[in-house]
């Protein structure tokens, strides 16, 4: 009888033994995933934010081109006005 109460005692502390190691063996794993895709959304997420930068730029370089264009229409105006008002005195 003692003899089994040891034997079932012993299984007992080795199950809880084998219990545990999995367990870290399982929450390591589920790190290990969890990290893999942390830097998968990042890599994801730096990838659209460039593709984004390259909009935001070329977006902004279409503009000042705009704004060159009218301002140089707007240049022979403003020549002729300032020598309108040089010849006028």
């Amino acid at each position: 009888m003692e003899q089994a109460k040891a034997d079932a005692k012993a299984k007992a502390q080795k199950l809880i033994a084998d219990a545990e190691r999995e367990g870290r063996a399982l929450l390591e794993q589920g790190k290990e995933k969890s990290a893999g895709t942390a830097a998968n959304a990042m890599k994801e997420a730096e990838a659209a934010a460039a593709k984004r930068r390259e909009e935001i730029l070329a977006r902004a370089a279409k503009d000042c081109e705009k704004l060159k264009a009218d301002a140089g229409k707007r240049m022979d105006k403003a020549a002729q006005a300032i020598l309108g008002r040089v010849v006028e005195t």
